[in-house]
């Protein structure tokens, strides 16, 4: 095989495929990029067995393919090399399990694995699926992604459930303490459909929002366990987590008979971080004091001191106060835009539901 590239072009396609790769050697050929050139176009793939990556390059945009075939590039050494040069052009050139890397002023010769040692990644064939917008999906990850929890004994916490339902899709996570919930538009092709048992990794979800660049439509097709997501000319295909979503709509508090106040997201965030300065770990959290015309953000941790911190507000109700966990309340704001108001319904001792306009809300637990 011989391809001659475009540096510019060839690196950040290369280098986005490969971070679907294996970072473990448990199957050494995994940590690399398999490559298949033809006269048509240069395709890339890469997989660490459960979520893979496959990327079809049209010969003349930058690639010119003077030889066909396949050969396994490997992943961190080619990235290095790459990052590291400023030639406009690379050749590569592979015979059995021995790739050139040439450029202007450079010369590699590194040693491969056989390209049959490397599995088959997925293209996208689905012909039900829902077309997400990619600003939308890309909140959804962002927003419930963190609420994840990956060492609970019930496996399915340590994903994000996704919901597609006609033109509207969710995303759901929770960890026991809190929740996060997500909703957004989609346009459903076929009869694509799927509620309450599409847990997607985080992992999976991180790489596809790093794919989702300048494409402003993601493809999505879930079926009997697998995904198959397409943006732009990428496709990733994924392995589902296998397990029972806990009933998450009944921790969504009843927002009848709470108190609601409306924050601005930004300030409430400032006071968090500073009031949250003498908390301990014997003593975590802050408090949410509420009196008419303010709100008080107050910690105290033992041996350090207390802090106290007063917003203005609209609430002309009785004197209310609770305690929250203030990792999981900061972790919200910094999704929500500093100048955005949050809706915040809440009961003494009750858990606490936040709600912004678009479609974003977040239950946290009370602290005792």
């Amino acid at each position: 095989m011989r391809i001659r590239c475009r540096r510019d072009k060839f690196l950040p396609l290369f280098s986005l495929t490969a971070s679907f790769a294996a970072a473990r050697d448990v199957r050494p050929a995994l940590q690399n990029v398999k490559t298949i050139a033809s006269e048509a176009n240069v395709l890339l793939t890469a997989t660490d067995g459960d979520v893979g990556a496959r990327v079809e390059i049209p010969t003349g945009d930058g690639f010119t393919v003077e030889d066909a075939g396949e050969v396994i590039l490997p992943a961190k050494l080619l990235r290095k090399i790459l990052a590291e040069t400023t030639t406009e052009e690379i050749l590569l050139e592979s015979e059995g399990t021995t790739l050139v890397v040439t450029g202007e002023n450079f010369r590699y010769q590194l040693t491969t694995c056989e390209a049959t040692d490397f599995p088959p990644v997925a293209a996208f064939d689905a012909e039900a699926y829902s077309k997400i917008p990619t600003k939308v999906f890309g909140e959804m990850i962002r927003r419930t992604t963190f609420a994840i929890d990956s060492e609970n004994s019930h496996y399915a916490l340590g994903g994000v459930l996704m919901n597609f339902v006609g033109d509207r899709v969710s995303a759901v996570s929770t960890d026991g303490r809190r929740l996060a919930f997500q909703e957004g538009v989609a346009e459903t092709v076929g009869e694509h459909a799927s509620e309450n048992k599409t847990i997607f990794p985080p992992r999976t979800l991180n790489l596809i929002e790093r794919a989702f660049g300048d494409v402003d439509e993601a493809w999505v097709a879930v079926k009997e366990g697998q995904a198959l997501i397409k943006i732009g000319s990428f496709v990733v295909s994924s392995t589902l987590i296998d397990g029972r979503f806990p009933n998450w709509r009944a921790i969504f508090p009843d927002k009848s008979g709470r108190k609601k106040v409306d924050f601005i997201a930004g300030p409430l965030a400032s006071a968090v971080r500073q009031a949250e300065i003498v908390a301990s770990e014997k003593k975590p959290g802050v408090w949410l004091n509420f009196e008419p015309g303010k709100v008080v953000v107050a910690a105290a941790g033992e041996e350090i001191g207390e802090s106290s911190v007063q917003i203005p507000i609209s609430y002309d109700g009785e004197n209310a106060s609770l305690r929250l966990d203030s990792k999981f309340l900061s972790d919200f704001l910094r999704c929500v835009a500093p100048e955005e108001t949050v809706s915040f319904y809440f009961l003494a001792d009750k858990p606490a539901l936040f709600e912004t306009s678009d479609g974003y809300s977040y239950v946290i637990m009370p602290l005792t």
